[in-house]
């Protein structure tokens, strides 16, 4: 074989991979736009079907398991336990391990969170419902939808995530609350609810440049309080920390837990409650050694000041050409 003929066998090999590589590449695209599509689908049909059961005297486990059995149902998983904060408490309260027997009641503000995964491909999408007559929330719900409404009209690529930021916080401060300086919108990526980017309530916060083919959720909280948010004492949900490397373990069931996380629910956040369905005992110690060692994280209970209500809406978009397109 002469040099040239080696030549060019080199630069047709050289050819055939790249368009493997592209042809790979296109049919990921093809997959993450189908599986978002879908997984939007569901948490659109989700929300419609558990709205009209937020009502007083139901109890917040029964809401809770009934919206993640229905997105099960319809052939998605849970991105993340379902959120059901009620007044001041902003983000992370699911149902714990014991039942708490929490119920809504009238003159609540209740906050819904729920996410929604096909093959790791990830929507977030939350909403409000105001069981309360008290004037000073009857524009509260208005108030997150209005200013969402306003900042998915800037999503296009280049964007500064910063100027939606602003957008938000003008909007929401002109209905006299406060946005919650500590939440906010996020890129979302394959199995990781929160990305690298964060699109934040504020205009004095910095931001990120959204690009095509970016996946963010638009998160907008309204608060009657100052707008800052605390760690309460309860943790609920977990995720596994990706960057731990290995830590001797006393317990069995911890080890245990560890190897049923990572094959289950990967980096995805999980409820305590959803391991009872596997383990009987020894769930509370076993996480407990696996969050001290550094093998979990926990998340927190957020809340305002007590007497304090807090609204919440959001959507996810994917990033287009010259726009957006609403997934949820």
């Amino acid at each position: 074989m002469t040099e040239n003929q080696k030549t060019n066998n080199e630069t047709q090999k050289t050819q055939e991979e790249k368009g493997n590589e592209e042809l790979e590449k296109e049919e990921e695209e093809k997959l993450k736009i189908e599986s978002l599509r879908k997984a939007g689908k569901i948490a659109q049909d989700v929300k419609n079907y558990i709205k009209p059961k937020i009502k007083a005297g139901a109890k917040v486990l029964d809401i809770v398991s009934t919206t993640e059995a229905k997105i099960e149902e319809l052939n998605g998983l849970c991105a993340f336990p379902v959120n059901l904060c009620i007044n001041n408490i902003a983000a992370h309260y699911t149902s714990p391990l014991k039942d708490d027997g929490l119920l809504i009641k009238e003159g609540d503000l209740v906050k819904i969170d729920l996410g929604v995964h096909i093959k790791g491909y990830i929507v977030d999408t939350a909403f409000s419902v105001n069981l309360s007559e008290n004037n000073a929330l009857e524009n509260i719900t208005q108030a997150t939808e209005v200013a969402l409404d306003a900042a998915k009209m800037i999503v296009k690529p280049k964007v500064n995530t910063k100027d939606i930021g602003k957008k938000i916080e003008g909007i929401v401060k002109g209905f006299n609350y406060n946005p919650i300086k500590e939440l906010g919108g996020h890129q979302i990526e394959r199995w990781t609810v929160h990305g690298k980017k964060q699109l934040p309530e504020l205009g004095s916060q910095g931001g990120d440049i959204m690009e095509e083919g970016e996946i963010f959720s638009i998160e907008i909280f309204a608060s009657t309080g100052v707008g800052s948010v605390h760690n309460t004492q309860y943790s609920h949900i977990y995720e596994l920390n990706p960057y731990s490397g290995r830590v001797p373990l006393r317990r069995k069931t911890s080890k245990q837990l560890l190897g049923f996380i990572n094959k289950n629910y990967k980096t995805l956040p999980f409820a305590e409650r959803w391991l009872a369905k596997e383990f009987r005992m020894g769930i509370a110690f076993g996480l407990q050694e696996l969050v001290q060692q550094g093998k979990l994280q926990a998340h927190f209970v957020l809340s305002e000041k007590k007497g304090i209500f807090v609204a919440q809406i959001e959507e996810t978009v994917l990033v287009t050409e010259d726009g957006y397109e609403l997934l949820t």
